[in-house]
C-alpha cells in the first residue's frame, strides 16, 4: 500500500459517545445518501457499538465509515478528490490490521473504487460486483394513499415472508441465503418484523409483493428489498405496495430512498413513473 500523504496530520478514531454528535452533524450534511450510517448512530445505545469510526485531517473530519463486517463509508462532499482518496487510505490501513471480515462494501461509487484499489491486492476477490445501483429519493407524496391493502407483516408471516425474501435475494444478488445460513436468515427478518420494518401485499392468501426498511431516521427511510412474486408482476401489486408505502411515510414526514441494480430497468421505469428522483450511485462488492 501507498504511504499516506502527510500522515501525521491524518487520525482514525473509534467513535466514543462524546463524538456521536459531531459524526451525526458531518453526515447529516447529505441526510439522504447517508441514512444508513446516521440510522446506526441513533439506533444504537452506545456510539461504541456500531463500529464506526472517523477520519480527520488536522482537526476536520473528512470520512465516516461503520467498519462491521458490511462496510459502509461517507464522505465529505466538499473535500478534494485528492483528500478523499488519502483519507480512503487510512480506512484501508485500518480494515486490513484488524482481525474481522468483510462481507461487503457498499457506498456511493468512487469511495468503494478508492477503497477498493487498495485493499484489492490484499483480499479475495468479491463474489458479486455491481458497478452501478442508482439511489432514488421521492419526498411528499401526501397525494399518494396510506396503508390499505399494504400492511406491516407480524410474526405469523414468518413462513411465508422468510421464502419470499430469500428469494428476492436470490434474484437479486445470486446467493441464496437460506443455504448459506437458514436459521440466522430468518432470525434476521424475524428483527425486522418485531421492529416494524416489513411490508406485504398479499392476494389470495400469499404475498405478491414485500419491501423492508433498511433504515430509518428523522428525515428519511430507506427501502431494501422491494420485490414482487414472479407470478404477479406487471399487475399492479409493486407499484400499489410503493404508492401506499410513500403514502405512508409522507404523513411521517420522512423521505423514502432506494437504491437499485442499473440493469433492472423494469424496477427503474417503475421507481420513475412515480416520481423518484435519481440522487446518486452505489457500488457494492460482496463476498
Amino acid at each position: 500500500m501507498a504511504s499516506l500523504p502527510a500522515e501525521s496530520r491524518w487520525s482514525i478514531k473509534s467513535l466514543s459517545d462524546d463524538d456521536a454528535g459531531s459524526a451525526l452533524a458531518f453526515l447529516r450534511r447529505d441526510p439522504l445518501i447517508n441514512v444508513y450510517l446516521i440510522s446506526r448512530l441513533l439506533e444504537e445505545r452506545f456510539a461504541s457499538a456500531t463500529q464506526m469510526v472517523e477520519v480527520r485531517y488536522h482537526r476536520d473530519v473528512i470520512l465516516v465509515a461503520s467498519l462491521a463486517t458490511n462496510i459502509v463509508l461517507a464522505a465529505d462532499p466538499a473535500a478534494a478528490p485528492e483528500t478523499t482518496d488519502a483519507a480512503a487510505s487510512v480506512i484501508a490501513e485500518r480494515i486490513l490490521t484488524r482481525m474481522l471480515s468483510v462481507r461487503a462494501i457498499i457506498s456511493p461509487a468512487h469511495l468503494v473504487d478508492s477503497l477498493w484499489k487498495r485493499l484489492h491486492s490484499r483480499l479475495d476477490a468479491p463474489t458479486v460486483v455491481r458497478m452501478n445501483q442508482p439511489i432514488y429519493a421521492i419526498r411528499g407524496r401526501l397525494d399518494f394513499p396510506d396503508l390499505k391493502e399494504v400492511r406491516y407483516s407480524t410474526v405469523r408471516d414468518l413462513d411465508v415472508l422468510v421464502p419470499a425474501c430469500g428469494a428476492m435475494h436470490s434474484e437479486e444478488v445470486g446467493i441464496d441465503p437460506l443455504e448459506r445460513d437458514a436459521s440466522g436468515y430468518r432470525e434476521r427478518i424475524r428483527e425486522l418484523v418485531d421492529k416494524k420494518r416489513s411490508l406485504i401485499r398479499t392476494h389470495g392468501g400469499r404475498i405478491v409483493a414485500k419491501c423492508e426498511y433498511s433504515a430509518v431516521t428523522p428525515e428519511a427511510v430507506q427501502l431494501m428489498g422491494v420485490w414482487t412474486d414472479p407470478q404477479y408482476r406487471r399487475r399492479g401489486f409493486g407499484r400499489d405496495l410503493l404508492r401506499e408505502v410513500c403514502g405512508h411515510l409522507a404523513r411521517k414526514g420522512k423521505s423514502v430512498t432506494l437504491f437499485v441494480n442499473d440493469f433492472n430497468r423494469p424496477a427503474i421505469a417503475l421507481y420513475e413513473s412515480l416520481g423518484f428522483k435519481r440522487i446518486g450511485v452505489n457500488r457494492a462488492l460482496i463476498w
